[in-house]
């Protein structure tokens, strides 16, 4: 931002390119390819949301805003006076003693005050009939609405009407095109979602003071459709984000283009989005010894998938095992009980034996007798197929046709297939699984890094790797590692591999167990093996 802002300042704003800011950025080298390396685009959206999260929230009072417009690397600024400023206006000028002045400045006065308690009154009034006709609609929404609101652990979400800010019947038509399609991508069983229509709104969104209200807005700006979103928590009225996307005005004709629009906007409720954040922090509240539900327990899962901690997994394993005891029936408890522990012992997390690797079959079959189109059951069994050595392609072909826009059975399988040597089958679905998740977590990285080393690309590897944010995992160090030796960075490598010593004492004389317990195919495993000797050479 300050490079941006200070190119913007020195008049070569227009002249800011990806290449540019890689270069005096992020010290890509002089061959940088902005068309192949997205690094730039992606830290350029990172950038946008965070200005669009700050000036919702701390900085909703700045007068001064800076902006990226979306296509271009040149900041904007916009000047937003403060409100009181607007609403009463300056003061009459004073002179002297003048008689007619002292009586205009009198006359002023009256009128500001009476002007003051005029909005006052209305704004009081206008408080009153809505808190009214919110009783009067919460009493008639149906019972079954109004507890289901507050079933624990799912959060609900109130899908507002799209509103149309043209009037224009293509544009208003467009508008509930994208919402249905938005309905329908987010009919997940871990979400309570309520759609709308514009009488009852405001009634459902009184009942779900815990939950989110979901809306937007549609407009046509010359050759382009713009739709803004917003998502709110009712109970404080904080808007915990909001984005504008602007598509050319034929890009959304096609029902393909609007259900991938679409699926871009339902992002907000996956993991790793806003809402999941929002709940995470909700989790930390909660008063020590609270018993936890399964959807808690999923956030907690979620948590240790985002960093790959070996505390983030006892903790997730835990409060698992707690559920699974309490809750027998639900197929989700055992569900992800068997992801968690299908993976213990790869990431050297539990005993070094066969032990949870057969836990995790056993949890895993009986997530499928209780719910077979359950969709973390079906990857727990292929996970244990995967981490067994068997043949889980067939098992993960089929989920990904039943789930063909889950991002997180796309990176799961990207990983498996880059791993066992399907290298561009496996970047495509990490690649889409990147693309469609806000706040992508280490493993999407990891997939990506451990493609471009297969295939020998050590740059790209390398600017993947950095991507790994996971101070307390060791796997992630030692790709760094490798990534930043044969591609020649010598000091990057030394410091990544004296953390994976410190994480992992068992390195450098287990390496090769540890690449067996990932199933890693042996080119990717001569690579990886190859870059961490060369971090440990001065």
């Amino acid at each position: 931002m300050r490079f941006v802002v200070g190119e913007t300042l020195a008049g070569q704003g227009d002249r800011l390119k990806g290449y540019t800011i890689a270069i005096e950025v992020f010290g890509r080298p002089p061959d940088f390819d902005a068309q192949s390396d997205p690094l730039v685009r992606v830290e350029a959206g990172r950038l946008r949301r965070r200005l669009t999260e700050y000036y919702a929230d701390e900085g909703r009072n700045d007068p001064v805003r800076i902006e990226l417009p979306r296509g271009s690397y040149n900041a904007a600024s916009s000047y937003h006076p403060p409100p009181a400023e607007v609403l009463l206006g300056p003061m009459p000028p004073t002179a002297g003693a003048d008689t007619d002045v002292v009586r205009n400045r009198r006359r002023w006065r009256r009128i500001r005050s009476i002007l003051i308690a005029v909005v006052l009154l209305a704004g009081l009034g206008v408080v009153v009939l809505q808190q009214l006709e919110l009783s009067r609609l919460t009493a008639t929404l149906s019972p079954a609405v109004a507890s289901r609101a507050r079933a624990p652990g799912k959060p609900p979400i109130v899908v507002l009407p799209f509103e149309d800010l043209d009037g224009a019947p293509a544009v208003a038509a467009l508008a509930a095109t994208i919402r249905e399609e938005l309905l329908l991508l987010l009919d997940d069983p871990e979400l309570f979602v309520v759609a709308t229509q514009a009488g009852d709104a405001a009634a459902v969104s009184a009942t779900v003071l815990d939950g989110y209200v979901l809306s937007g807005s549609v407009r046509a700006t010359g050759t382009a459709i713009r739709v803004t979103i917003r998502l709110l928590e009712p109970e404080t009225g904080r808007q915990i984000w909001s984005d504008a996307y602007d598509e050319p005005l034929t890009a959304l004709d096609d029902p393909a283009e609007q259900r991938a629009f679409a699926r871009r906007i339902s992002a907000v409720a996956e993991p790793y989005g806003p809402i999941f954040e929002s709940e995470i922090a909700r989790l930390g509240t909660l008063p020590a010894g609270t018993e936890l539900t399964v959807s808690d327990c999923v956030l907690k899962y979620y948590q240790f998938r985002r960093v790959l901690a070996r505390a983030q997994h006892a903790e997730a394993l835990a409060c698992f095992e707690a559920a699974a005891q309490r809750e027998p029936s639900s197929a989700e408890a055992w569900a992800v009980l068997a992801l968690l522990e299908a993976e213990q012992t790869a990431h050297g997390y539990g005993e070094a034996t066969p032990a949870p690797l057969d836990r995790a079959r056993e949890a895993a079959r009986r997530a499928m007798d209780i719910d077979g189109n359950n969709l973390h059951a079906n990857l727990a069994l292929a996970g244990t197929q995967y981490f067994g050595g068997e043949d889980f392609r067939p098992l993960a072909e089929r989920i990904l046709q039943t789930w063909p826009d889950n991002s997180e059975a796309q990176a799961w399988f990207g990983f498996m297939l880059v791993v066992s040597g399907d290298t561009a089958r496996g970047r495509m679905l990490a690649e889409r699984a990147l693309a469609a998740t806000q706040r992508a977590p280490s493993g999407y990285h990891t997939t990506l890094a451990m493609a471009a080393l297969r295939e020998g690309n050590v740059d790209e590897a390398l600017a993947s790797a950095l991507r790994i944010d996971s101070p307390d995992w060791a796997i992630g160090h030692i790709i760094v590692a490798a990534s930043s030796a044969l591609a020649g960075r010598a000091d990057l490598a030394a410091r990544a591999r004296a953390r994976a010593l410190a994480l992992d004492p068992t390195l450098p004389a287990g390496f090769a167990d540890l690449l067996r317990r990932w199933q890693v195919e042996p080119e990717l495993a001569a690579q990886l093996t190859r870059g961490f000797d060369k971090a440990g050479r001065p």
